[in-house]
């Protein structure tokens, strides 16, 4: 276990935008009503316009950068939290946004890939970095996933009676030095266990890339699932990652804090599926009105679930509330955080039709025309 406090920064503003179109699950088929009932999600947003976190990380600053009166000149650093940034390697998602927003070159920055973990490990990263630099006074730190490249046809992607189970969206929370003990601490703790990567990853890999020409890829359970060149797939153990985050991790909580986990007002866990949250609930005996929702509405959005569910939930605070946030999934790794926000610093989500072209590469599907 790593655990972290910082007592000298400030969380200025939570801003969340998600694509403007929206599925809702068509209840009248029976096996969509059941997968409502078990898995809570009434409804997704999902891009039909080819965005991506990009995008909606560009419209989620700007109404950040509004909010707390912020130019973008005023950022000292960009991380961007992302699984699925714009290009695979090499140019990531913060270097473009920093040339959307046209930085100073004096401000840094960098992408990181940490999955539905994403909250309390990109929080300690950033506040870590402030600490560690004399001339980062200000940050943005910008968290979000899409979903859509999974699906091989759009009319699959958008139907009605399809299965959602997650959702897109980008969140960012603007981060600001202060002097020591002048604002309220935030804690973190951090966790690991590197051998439970197979039971949960996005495939095929730079690794597979010798198998290009495969037809199928045998998974770790044994399934054979078929491969078409230029698409990519997940894997998900269903049964090891309910285990996991219903045992592992609740009891590494109980571990971690004991009867002080009853102290917060409100708790903020990865919006998994409803099963999950309510397995949670129960074993560490919360409040169920303090456990805030946001799949029922946004689906799983992943690396953003966190931050989806504060601006879903919060934004409308007139007090300051003391958040215990738990996050897991891919690596395998979990994580939980300890902050208050204060009112005034959340906005409403953002629904969005926002996207870049410039950077896109054209493609040509005729050459002979």
């Amino acid at each position: 276990m790593s655990s972290f406090t910082f007592n000298n920064v400030a969380l200025r503003a939570f801003a969340v935008a998600t694509p403007d179109h929206v599925i809702k699950a068509d209840k009248s088929d029976r096996r969509i009503a059941k997968f409502v009932k078990q898995m809570g999600i009434e409804q997704v947003h999902i891009s039909t316009t080819e965005q991506t976190p990009l995008d909606l990380g560009f419209v989620a600053l700007s109404n950040a950068l509004n909010q707390v009166g912020w130019e973008p000149q005023d950022i000292d650093l960009i991380i961007f939290d992302t699984q699925t940034p714009d290009f695979l390697c090499g140019t990531g998602n913060s270097f473009l946004l920093h040339h959307y927003l046209n930085l100073s070159e004096h401000c840094a920055a960098f992408d990181l890939p940490l999955g539905c973990t994403a909250f309390p490990y990109s929080l300690t990263v950033a506040c870590s970095t402030m600490q560690g630099a004399e001339d980062v006074q200000r940050v943005a730190l910008l968290m979000g996933d899409l979903i859509w490249y999974q699906y091989q046809d759009k009319a699959t992607m958008l139907a009605a009676n399809k299965q959602h189970l997650f959702g897109e969206a980008t969140g960012v929370i603007l981060l600001e030095k202060q002097a020591a003990n002048s604002c309220p601490v935030i804690k973190t703790k951090l966790f690991a266990q590197g051998h439970g990567y197979l039971n949960l990853f996005a495939a095929p890999s730079f690794r597979d890339v010798w198998q290009a020409d495969a037809s199928h890829f045998v998974m770790p359970d044994g399934v054979t699932v078929q491969y078409q060149p230029g698409h990519i797939f997940s894997y998900m153990n269903g049964m090891a990652i309910h285990e996991f985050s219903t045992g592992k991790v609740v009891d590494c909580i109980k571990e971690q804090y004991g009867e002080a986990i009853h102290n917060y007002d409100f708790y903020v866990l990865h919006q998994a599926n409803k099963q999950i949250l309510n397995t949670i609930t129960t074993r560490l005996k919360l409040d169920p009105n303090k456990v805030l929702i946001s799949l029922d509405q946004y689906g799983n959005t992943s690396i953003a679930s966190a931050l989806t569910t504060i601006c879903h939930k919060l934004h409308d605070i007139d007090r300051p509330v003391h958040i215990f946030n738990a996050s897991f999934g891919i690596g395998l790794s979990w994580g939980f955080s300890d902050f208050v926000i204060e009112p005034g610093t959340v906005s409403a989500i953002i629904p969005t039709d926002h996207h870049f072209t410039e950077h896109c590469l054209q493609p040509i599907y005729d050459l002979s025309s």
